[in-house]
């Protein structure tokens, strides 16, 4: 089957910011509405940047943060 990506509910993705953000809209078309996002490897200051490119496309954002280190949570709008 070709179905090899078919991981449309639940995205997960560990990794710095910059790339994070450079694969948004990519991230964005393999998630569909309703679907889940975890991100994680984001420091602290890097937040407000991956909150506002991810906030077009995913609602619900969630942060949690250990150390200088956050995780964002949201769902596919």
């Amino acid at each position: 089957s070709s179905d090899v990506c078919s991981s449309d509910l639940l995205l997960i993705a560990n990794i710095l910011a910059n790339p994070l953000i450079g694969l948004c809209e990519h991230f964005s078309s393999l998630v569909k509405p309703g679907g889940k996002i975890t991100l994680s490897g984001i420091l602290h200051e890097q937040l407000e940047i991956v909150l506002e490119t991810y906030s077009e496309y995913f609602g619900d954002l969630k942060v949690k943060q250990k150390d200088e280190w956050c995780r964002v949570d949201g769902v596919r709008k």
